[in-house]
């Protein structure tokens, strides 16, 4: 019994490779290359876009951008104080692998969107 155990054990082996063993040249699939991706979206723009669509003094709105993986929530959204008219002063979070800070800034309307005017501290 033993005797078969050893003799397997010295055939197998030998088995494996010829199994394995393939002469002719091996065809790979070709990959389309990647598609050139957008611009990504900054943060600002998708805090400026989403005060803009608030209604003033609404409930807190959360916001997201998949080009950065951040996120947060605007807290308020008031009327500008010291800014030009339509002018809207927020306050927001912002989650990133950076942690978690929070903001106040001003978003103002310009050509058909909304910009965050000045320095916010946001980025």
């Amino acid at each position: 019994m033993l005797s078969k155990l050893i003799a397997i054990t010295l055939v197998s082996p030998a088995l494996v490779l010829t199994a394995c063993s393939h002469p002719e040249p091996l065809q790979t699939a070709t990959v389309a290359p990647a598609a050139a991706s957008a611009v990504p979206i900054t943060d600002q723009t998708v805090i400026a876009e989403t005060v803009g669509r608030a209604t003033v003094g609404s409930d807190p709105l959360a916001w997201a951008n998949p080009s950065t993986g951040s996120a947060g929530v605007i807290e308020q959204v008031r009327p500008g104080t010291n800014s030009p008219d339509g002018c809207r002063d927020f306050v927001t979070s912002k989650q990133s692998l950076e942690g978690v800070t929070r903001f106040n800034g001003v978003a103002c309307p310009a050509d058909g969107s909304w910009k965050i005017n000045g320095s916010s501290g946001l980025f």
